[in-house]
């Protein structure tokens, strides 16, 4: 990280914006407490949030490791299958009448376990909107908040699953 580029604290967007990463990406690396992330420095209303001298030296090991990796790769026909199924399963348990709050945590869980793949994809038309179709996985825990979101984003997965099996191009929405 440049020295310019430096801050003095940093939320949530702020790690993202520095590693090139999206919100939701950073947010799962923090719940999961995967990737060695440090612990915030503070907890507000609005989120964690991490002096510059706790976070830097981990955004600077998480560039260093990215530019190691591989080029990013296209998500196969089956993880775009593998998603869909997992979020559709989700949505189902959300429209169940007597919800069994135990099935949709772990169908949440095994849905947002998925997220970092499509992350780490090329970024073309299908992961772009995928990306948009998971994002309500790492928000709001409340179940009907996420199932307004999810179902407002079903035509988005319809298009991605239908652009995965070689069906026409779809438009990014911006």
């Amino acid at each position: 990280m440049t020295p310019s580029a430096r801050r003095e604290l940093y939320g949530i967007a702020e790690i993202a914006d520095a590693l090139g990463q999206s919100r939701q990406l950073v947010t799962v690396w923090r719940r999961r407490r995967t990737r060695g992330m440090p612990e915030p420095d503070a907890e507000l209303a609005s989120g964690p949030v991490w002096q510059g001298d706790t976070i830097e030296p981990w955004i600077d090991d998480q560039i260093r490791l990215t530019g190691r990796a591989e080029a990013a790769v296209p998500l196969s026909t089956e993880a775009v299958h593998k998603i869909g199924r997992r979020l559709l399963r989700l949505i189902a348990l959300l429209l169940e009448r007597d919800r069994r709050p135990r099935l949709i945590q772990q169908a949440l869980r095994e849905a947002a376990d998925l997220l970092p793949e499509v992350e780490a994809a090329e970024q073309n038309a299908i992961a772009v909107a995928l990306l948009k179709v998971m994002a309500p996985l790492v928000g709001d825990d409340d179940p009907e908040a996420l199932l307004a979101a999810l179902v407002e984003r079903m035509p988005l997965l319809a298009e991605s699953l239908y652009g995965s099996l070689g069906g026409a191009d779809f438009a990014e929405e911006g």
